[in-house]
């Protein structure tokens, strides 16, 4: 999501201006500044954009491919409509709609940095009354004058020969030491990171910079005073942040400077520093990704290094006694029940495929399959709706004892948003009292499910904060069956074929759990 990655460049520039404010603002070595501001300011960027991979190889038989379960809160959410009589797309999506006022105000800023750049040229052509070359001299009166404008110097025309000089020889370090490509860089940047304060400083930051340099440039054949003298003659309020004015207010840190003592070129060390700065924020910041490299063992090695299991021959179950058979079992056999739930339905609608079709269709569609597949194995099937209709979330909870609870689902991913994950995704609920019992069961399922070609399957489980998942008695797992917002994925689950691969595939996951107790 573009605002998180936003959030994160952010706080890279308050860690960043912080390290500057504290250690290095103060210095003398005026290059090195402007080259840690314009670096960081770009690493600031790039940190959030970068990817860690962390591999782990595991050992799995060819039987169980799954070997862990992986908590996370990512990429899923629900909604119950009881009592209302909205529809899933009239909701409000909160995300979007900040992103929408995030590129509003972000066109503004642009707007007005292009609209200040557009006055300064109008108000410099206006005025103009002489120029030579890249050095345009102004009337008195206009507001643009004693500043440097992208490769142009304007100078007042009213000023004398001396101060003339002293401005243009200032003007021009501007001009020479390209400063117009950090301002134009810091004013873009200031667009996007709009509502992040912090910018702003790093603007004037680079601004001080700039007039540090300058003036650094202009002392090598100017007397102090002198100089200092005209800083304050000329001393004007900044009405813009796209031109380099020779004096603005405040002047206060620019004389200082002016007749501070450079710094020993020892304290450059203190620029080493800036190291652990730069990896708290890639700790911080740089994204990770978790890749398990499985490593498949044969089960007869699998067995070998088990040393606790006791594996008794066939023959140590005879017995010589005869057993009635007629006899009536001492306990009743458990009937095993699947309760099948296609999530939405009705008012309801869920998300909208690229094709246009409705997820509470797609749902309904993949469970009914999912019994068809079931009855042909002579497993039980109860459906929470068998057609087109809104079910309450509480209302979808199995009353009645069953062996497990399965809801399907497929994911969807937000217009104009690249689909993070397109594959087949099972979740649980860490918050459900009988969590182990429904991991089993969700592991089961994913071992098999691993199995499929064509379409991804998440390696491991996924915790999400369901209603369905977190309150249900009965064992219970929901399945995404892909994202119905990537071209791949939905062409694959589109196929009936797919479908049938799949339900079986969850019904052989489905099927050693129902037999755990016998």
């Amino acid at each position: 999501m573009i605002l998180i990655y936003l959030l994160k460049v952010s706080a890279c520039t308050v860690i960043f201006f912080a390290a500057y404010q504290f250690l290095l603002s103060k210095l003398t070595f005026f290059k090195l500044n402007r080259l840690y501001l314009l670096s960081t300011l770009v690493f600031s960027f790039i940190i959030p954009t970068l990817t860690i991979e962390n591999k782990h190889e595991v050992l799995v038989n060819q039987q169980e491919r799954i070997t862990r379960v992986a908590y996370t809160e990512e990429g899923i959410f629900e909604k119950d409509f009881e009592g209302t009589d909205s529809n899933v797309a009239d909701s409000i999506d909160w995300n979007l709609v900040l992103e929408y006022f995030y590129f509003a105000i972000l066109f503004v800023f642009i707007i007005r940095t292009l609209a200040m750049i557009g006055y300064i040229k109008l108000s410099i052509k206006k005025h103009i009354s002489s120029r030579d070359g890249a050095l345009i001299f102004v009337q008195s009166h206009s507001k643009i004058k004693n500043c440097s404008f992208l490769n142009q110097i304007i100078v007042d025309e009213s000023l004398s020969a001396e101060e003339k000089e002293l401005v243009i020889k200032h003007e021009s370090a501007h001009v020479v030491q390209a400063h117009v490509f950090d301002k134009l860089l810091v004013n873009f940047i200031a667009c996007v990171l709009w509502f992040n304060p912090i910018i702003y400083f790093w603007r004037n930051a680079i601004d001080h910079n700039h007039e540090f340099l300058a003036d650094h440039e202009a002392l090598k054949t100017v007397d102090k005073k002198v100089y200092a003298s005209l800083l304050l003659n000329l001393a004007m309020p900044a009405t813009n942040f796209a031109t380099n004015n020779f004096s603005k207010i405040p002047l206060k840190k620019r004389i200082m400077m002016l007749y501070k003592e450079p710094n020993a070129k020892l304290q450059k060390l203190v620029y080493f520093s800036i190291i652990p700065v730069v990896l708290i924020c890639s700790v911080a910041f740089i994204n990770r990704k978790e890749v398990v490299v499985k490593k498949n063992v044969a089960t007869s090695e699998t067995q070998s290094v088990s040393t606790n299991t006791n594996i008794f021959p066939q023959e140590y179950f005879k017995t010589s006694l005869v057993l009635d058979p007629n006899a009536k079992p001492v306990f009743k056999e458990a009937e095993v029940v699947l309760v099948l739930d296609a999530g939405h339905g009705g008012k309801d609608g869920a998300s909208t495929a690229l094709d246009g079709q409705k997820e509470k269709d797609m749902n309904l569609r993949a469970v009914k399959i999912l019994k068809e597949e079931a009855a042909k194995r002579g497993i039980k099937v109860r459906l929470t709706r068998s057609d087109d209709e809104f079910v309450s979330l509480r209302d979808r909870l199995p009353i009645q004892p069953a062996t497990a609870f399965i809801s399907i689902h497929h994911n969807a991913t937000p217009q104009n948003i690249k689909p993070a994950f397109g594959g087949i995704e099972v979740y649980v609920s860490k918050l459900n009292s009988n969590i182990k019992t429904a991991e089993n069961l969700g592991i089961g399922i994913l071992s098999k499910l691993k199995q499929l070609s064509g379409i991804e399957v998440r390696d491991s489980l996924k915790n999400a904060n369901l209603l369905l998942l977190r309150e249900s008695k009965t064992p219970s797992v929901l399945i995404e069956l892909g994202n119905i917002t990537d071209q791949k994925s939905l062409d694959f689950i589109n196929e009936e074929n797919n479908l049938r691969k799949i339900s079986n595939l969850i019904l052989d996951g489905f099927v050693p759990f129902s037999k755990r107790g016998c």
